[in-house]
């Protein structure tokens, strides 16, 4: 099948009002939309917004001012979320950095028995992907001021509080995957938790911070990994995973403490501005939300 040819602005606005339904009264407004977020963009967050016996259509009456209502309210969503991703992951960076250090000395990543064996699904060992991964981002990153330091003052030997500061947060995930039971359960425990729930925990916050953190759509969408939650959290689990399960996990974490009061401070914000523009349950949210948040 040959690719769909590229559509002028005024083409766009005529697709969408006549082959998809959308209502549009104001071109120059929707003109406007479509320079900012594109046609391809803006699309997606007319899913759940089709006819049922027409997906081409949307519903009567729904607007492109409805669909960038959506775009806006996802924007702001993410980047109340992704503040606190960022905080959970340097608080993990530490965690892992101060155990890992205090047990085997500062070249912990230089000794792979400090570590199990581990393969990824492609039948590579993790230990050398994260050895790899972490010499590509020395290069990358090779002008940064401490980066510098290492590599002039120690050989490009970097002790493991600096290496662990290079990672990705992919990476890190990978890390605290082949570390031994008894590191792992010792890590965990300063999250009030056991190993079996934090790698999840740790994998779900990656896939939804590299969401936030690419411009891509969160909400409605559909996530990859399983979040794993405690029997008294299980029913708020739908047959798709959605980002509301997310919100449990990141609440337990933090320990329900000031960051995640601020958080829900702010959700509530976006909440607020939005009401109306989005579905709660698009997102996985149950009735009594604010409840259980």
């Amino acid at each position: 099948m040959q690719l769909k040819p590229p559509l002028t602005y005024d083409e766009q606005i005529e697709k969408l009002k006549n082959d998809h339904n959308l209502t549009i009264s104001d071109e120059y407004f929707a003109k406007e939309v479509l320079m900012k977020v594109s046609y391809y963009r803006l699309s997606g967050y007319g899913i759940g917004l089709k006819k049922l016996n027409n997906r081409e259509h949307y519903k009567d009456s729904i607007t492109i001012e409805q669909l960038f209502s959506l775009y806006c309210f996802d924007s702001q969503f993410k980047n109340n979320l992704i503040r606190t991703i960022e905080q959970i992951e340097i608080e993990l960076r530490a965690k892992i950095t101060h155990h890992l250090s205090i047990k085997y000395g500062s070249t912990a990543l230089m000794d792979k028995n400090n570590f199990i064996y581990k393969k990824n699904k492609k039948g590579k060992p993790i230990d050398t992907l994260i050895r790899n991964n972490l010499d590509k981002e020395i290069a990358r990153q090779k002008n940064k001021p401490f980066v510098k330091h290492h590599l002039k003052k120690y050989d490009g030997n970097f002790p493991i509080w600096a290496a662990v500061e290079l990672m990705s947060f992919g990476t890190l995930s990978s890390l605290f995957s082949i570390l031994k039971f008894e590191d792992q359960k010792e890590i965990s425990n300063q999250f009030n938790t056991s190993p079996k729930y934090l790698k999840n925990w740790i994998l779900c916050l990656v896939e939804v911070r590299n969401i936030c953190a690419h411009y891509t759509r969160l909400y409605n969408m559909p996530l990859k990994e399983n979040p794993r939650l405690y029997i008294e959290n299980e029913k708020y689990k739908k047959k798709q995973n959605k980002i509301f399960p997310i919100l449990l996990i990141i609440k337990r974490m933090l320990n329900s403490n000031e960051q995640w009061t601020s958080l829900l401070r702010d959700l509530k914000k976006s909440f607020n501005k939005y009401q109306g523009a989005f579905n709660f349950s698009f997102m996985g949210f149950p009735e009594n939300w604010e409840e259980v948040l």
